[in-house]
């Protein structure tokens, strides 16, 4: 346990050695998920500053009526329908035009065809679509089967008849701050995990494991040292982030630590399982560390974390349950819920888990092959 520890020690020294890491470990999450959340520090008001969308209904049918009636119910955005949307443009600077017209054809899922379009002048247009996004996905998941609006994709999402009843009462969807703040979380922690690969490959090509197998302490302790090690770091992380939205954002991150703390490992534990397979299978640390930085963008971007799922088109929303960013970003939010429904949260916490243990076996007879075929 003595060599456990130090390697900890020394992998930690190591990756903090230069001042530019913390940058990358707080200085920019923070200022991403201060641009992304897009609120006021001082709280949500539906006032005049509010961000303004702009709802043109050319439908006029009882579904588009009750559709324009749960936007109005957003707490943080101020919802305008209009006939002539560009005599408005011009004066009241809106982040986002949503536009209802007539379906293009039958079978789709919404009873007409919704489309958007971000304002290119408004730095706060892609909030605003975060929080449009994530409060039609509420209403998709807090519908009853078969209502609400069960799309939200840019151009997609045609009529289906007859039409469905959406639902206009009180949703629990999460704010800006919430999915901004959780959405962070998981980027920046993923970028390092999966770039655990091109640091074993590093140690590899230095002889440092064949030193490592004139000491006492066998191989698998030292791996899992610098797997300990790694997780360790994203969890300080985490931990950091987690505690910059509960005092400025006031986000209820700890009202269930036991199931936040459960679904934080799991996730470290998932991503530190995928740099340890592309440390497996990449040759060189740049292959892994380019890999490993394109594979957790990737990730995070259909994991919902950047921009809303509910904008994806329903072929992009059916990534999103096989994806650990998208598993994670739903348990984060789960805990952050303000009816505290947990469930979703230990499911994802399971499936990370029985994800990160299936991939590290795999990177371990990554490893064991490779190894047998250079001696």
């Amino acid at each position: 346990m003595r060599a456990f520890f130090a390697i900890i020690i020394k992998d930690l020294r190591v990756r903090f050695s230069s001042p530019l890491e913390l940058v990358f470990f707080i200085l920019l999450p923070v200022v991403f998920t201060v641009v992304l959340s897009g609120v006021s520090m001082t709280g949500n008001r539906k006032g005049a500053q509010a961000p303004l969308v702009l709802l043109q209904d050319t439908v006029g049918s009882p579904a588009s009526r009750a559709f324009g009636a749960l936007l109005g119910q957003m707490p943080d955005v101020r919802v305008r329908g209009v006939t002539d949307p560009t005599a408005l443009i011009s004066t009241s600077e809106p982040d986002l035009l949503l536009s209802l017209t007539p379906p293009a054809s039958t079978g789709g899922e919404l009873p007409f065809t919704l489309t958007f379009k971000l304002s290119p002048w408004r730095g706060s247009a892609g909030a605003t679509a975060h929080r449009v996004g994530d409060w039609l996905s509420a209403a998709r998941t807090g519908a009853p089967a078969g209502t609400g609006p069960a799309s939200a994709a840019p151009s997609t999402a045609t009529a289906a008849a007859p039409e469905p009843s959406l639902t206009t009462g009180t949703l629990d969807a999460p704010s800006a701050a919430a999915t901004g703040n959780a959405g962070q979380i998981i980027t920046w922690a993923l970028v390092p995990l999966l770039g655990l690969g091109a640091g074993f490959i590093t140690e590899r090509k230095r002889g440092t494991m064949r030193r490592v197998q004139t000491t006492p302490a066998p191989r698998s302790i030292v791996t899992a040292a610098s797997v300990t090690a790694e997780m360790l770091g994203a969890l300080v992380q985490m931990a950091l982030l987690i505690g910059f939205g509960t005092l400025v954002f006031g986000l209820t991150w700890f009202s269930h630590p036991v199931e936040l703390l459960m679904l934080s490992v799991a996730f470290c534990l998932a991503g530190a399982a995928l740099g340890a397979l592309l440390g497996a299978l990449c040759r060189t640390s740049r292959q892994a560390g380019s890999l490993g930085l394109a594979l957790a963008m990737v990730l995070a971007v259909f994991g919902g974390c950047w921009y809303p799922a509910a904008f994806f088109p329903a072929s992009l929303r059916s990534v999103t349950k096989i994806d650990p960013a998208g598993w994670a970003m739903d348990g984060f939010l789960a805990v952050l819920s303000p009816s505290a429904a947990t469930g979703p949260a230990l499911r994802s916490t399971v499936l990370l888990l029985a994800f990160g243990v299936v991939v590290f076996i795999l990177a371990a007879l990554a490893a064991r092959s490779r190894r047998a075929a250079v001696s």
